[in-house]
C-alpha cells in the first residue's frame, strides 16, 4: 500500500522545532509534525 505523500511505512512525517516560541515562557518550544 502506497501513501499519498510517498513516505515508507517506517518513515516519520517532517518535524519542525521552533525555539523561544513564546517570549514570556522561558524555554518554550513549538513542535510541528506533519
Amino acid at each position: 500500500m502506497n501513501r499519498i505523500d510517498g513516505r515508507e511505512f517506517n518513515e516519520l512525517r517532517p518535524i519542525k522545532i521552533t525555539r523561544n516560541f513564546n517570549k514570556f515562557a522561558e524555554g518554550s518550544v513549538l513542535i510541528e509534525m506533519g
